[in-house]
């Protein structure tokens, strides 16, 4: 990849975690990347061209992340109760989850990434909690996508109240919360 075009992108992954699309301008990525404003409008139309390849590079790095914590060399509940105990920093919130409230998230180049890496985590985890059911771990009763949903929306939840809160625990609690009631669904 050119230089330049990397550092672009680089700045603005960084943005969008910092401050998000709407607060991030091309002049912010040009400051922080040190690239002339020609560097921008050579590699890139303009800010939602830019983000869009930013946020496909953001999806790609954390869908390897989360594939790691899912490799099936280990017991399905175990998966799970890993990806829920991560460290999570819950003030800062997720790369791409933090964006979704963003207007700007309806535009189609910008929520793909997005609904791409959200719809990976929520077949993957519920794939592990069918596993987990037919390993007789969890309850026969227990229903795979409703739990993958649950437990994608409490960390995503759990980084709101932490930024709502002002309280980088807050994730650390609802994730721990989600894993409480994992266990109540293990069968004995």
């Amino acid at each position: 990849m050119d230089s330049k075009r990397g550092d672009l992108i680089e700045a603005t992954k960084s943005l969008l975690w910092d401050i998000g699309y709407e607060s991030m301008s091309p002049r912010k990525v040009l400051a922080k990347s040190g690239a002339g404003q020609g560097s921008l409008y050579h590699h890139f139309k303009g800010k939602k061209d830019l983000a869009a390849a930013a946020l496909g590079e953001v999806e790609t790095e954390m869908r390897a992340d989360f594939d790691r914590i899912f490799a099936a060399d280990k017991p399905p509940l175990q998966r799970l109760t890993d990806y829920l105990k991560l460290n999570r920093n819950g003030l800062k919130g997720c790369r791409l989850g933090r964006l979704a409230n963003e207007s700007s998230i309806v535009d189609t180049a910008l929520r793909w990434p997005l609904a791409a890496y959200f719809r990976h985590v929520e077949e993957v985890v519920a794939r592990a909690v069918a596993e987990a059911v037919a390993a007789g771990e969890l309850d026969k009763t227990a229903r795979p996508r409703e739990i993958a949903a649950a437990l994608v929306a409490t960390v995503q939840g759990g980084y709101i109240l932490s930024r709502v809160h002002n309280d980088p625990g807050h994730v650390r609690r609802a994730t721990n919360g989600a894993v409480a009631m994992l266990d109540a669904l293990k069968i004995p």
